[in-house]
């Protein structure tokens, strides 16, 4: 059964690896995983290919084509729905269904709790959906989002998206989410840079959490700013196997 990874451009995936090394594990031998780089222009094209290999069984979905396939796919569960986006698509019966595990797997990496005040750098691919998910999730604290684009399809009253970060709201924030490419590998002018500068640092509660969905390379300039604060840091390496985890038990459930 053919299985895939989608998206452009493709470096290296931990995706890949983690799906082989399941088969393996199960003693799935006929199970391939392949990445595939696809542009957001060609979606339709492979959505009509998915469907018609009798061969295709799911395929994990990156940036940037995780808000691309939802014209396509039936939501396999409400947090998809919400998330409005997708990184996992399984075929059951000719038929498409979306799963948004980085979500899930993001949530499972926050030490969530009543009333916290939450503030997510970069509405993108993974920010923008964990917003429309935490704003319903954390109701009684609030979000705050820092994006340069205007969202007109985010509506929630405890959702509060501004361009730049407010350091006033910044002092009382418990939870910092970056959600943006800053200090990632994906281009040279990121590695060197973060979120947020060492003057912002020294603004946050001692108390505060700082997870990081950026997982290559793993000592970002974000995480030498926190460990000089003492202020608790996480990358995205548990937040990208618990995702892949998550998406190869509801592929195997639909399997078995």
């Amino acid at each position: 059964m053919k299985n895939y990874i989608v998206g452009f451009p493709l470096k290296k995936p931990r995706s890949v690896k983690l799906w082989r090394n399941f088969f393996k594990k199960k003693k799935l031998y006929g199970f391939t995983m392949m990445p595939r780089e696809i542009r957001p222009k060609e979606v339709k094209i492979l959505v009509n290919e998915f469907i018609k290999d009798k061969n295709f069984l799911a395929s994990a979905v990156t940036m940037p084509l995780k808000n691309k396939f939802k014209t396509y796919i039936t939501y396999g569960n409400k947090l998809s729905q919400i998330a409005g986006s997708i990184n996992l698509i399984v075929k059951i019966k000719k038929k498409l269904f979306g799963y948004n595990t980085d979500i899930s797997a993001a949530i499972k990496s926050l030490p969530l709790t009543k009333k916290k005040k939450i503030m997510i750098f970069g509405l993108g691919g993974t920010g923008k959906p964990l917003a429309k998910v935490l704003s319903k999730k954390n109701k009684d604290g609030y979000c705050y989002c820092v994006s340069s684009k205007r969202h007109i399809d985010i509506k929630n009253k405890n959702l509060i998206i501004k361009k730049k970060i407010d350091n006033n709201v910044l002092k009382e924030i418990d939870i910092f989410i970056n959600c943006s490419p800053l200090g990632s590998n994906l281009n040279k002018k990121f590695i060197r840079k973060s979120p947020l500068n060492m003057n912002q640092i020294n603004l946050m509660k001692k108390k505060a959490f700082v997870f990081d969905i950026v997982y290559k390379p793993h000592n970002t300039l974000l995480k030498k700013q926190c460990e000089k604060n003492k202020i608790k840091y996480i990358n995205g390496l548990r937040m990208n196997s618990l995702q892949a985890e998550e998406a190869l038990n509801i592929v195997f459930k639909n399997i078995r």
